[in-house]
């Protein structure tokens, strides 16, 4: 059993929705680093009030690379319904929520923050990521495609 199309809410959620999303968060890493840092880490517990500005370079290298999946999701799965590449997009979007959400715990934990004492921009910061990365992993697993079969019938 195969399939060769991509259900209607996969196809919507990654042309449309999650380039949006990836535009925005590759403008914020351009513009607004301070905004960024402080969705995960309070500016209660940070040293500076801003952040320093010899490591924009991380926010302008996260900034392309959200850049890229905007283009990625926007613009080449809008060009093919091969669902192979489209699944090969996925995987490697899925390894950067994977990174994010491994960054966030890590920077919780060290600030002692886990579950405890999240703030609105934690939940939402982590919850969207979650719901993203969840949704990957589904159109990944096939979950909500309808099954087809393929095959040559036995002729004797």
């Amino acid at each position: 059993m195969t399939t060769n199309r991509v259900p209607g809410f996969y196809k919507i959620f990654f042309t449309s929705v999650d380039p949006i999303i990836a535009l925005s968060a590759a403008i914020t890493n351009f513009v607004s680093q301070d905004f960024l840092v402080n969705s995960l880490v309070p500016r209660t517990l940070r040293n500076e009030d801003d952040v320093n500005p010899q490591y924009k370079f991380i926010f302008q290298q996260a900034g392309g690379a959200m850049l890229a999946c905007a283009v990625l999701s926007g613009g080449l799965l809008r060009a093919t319904n091969d669902l192979k590449v489209w699944k090969y997009v996925q995987m490697a979007i899925l390894l950067m929520d994977f990174a994010a959400l491994y960054s966030f715990w890590d920077a919780l934990r060290l600030q002692s923050r886990l579950w405890t004492a999240w703030r609105s921009e934690d939940w939402g910061t982590v919850g969207l990521t979650l719901f993203i990365t969840l949704t990957r992993i589904a159109f990944l697993a096939e979950m909500g495609f309808k099954k087809v079969r393929t095959g040559k019938l036995n002729a004797s």
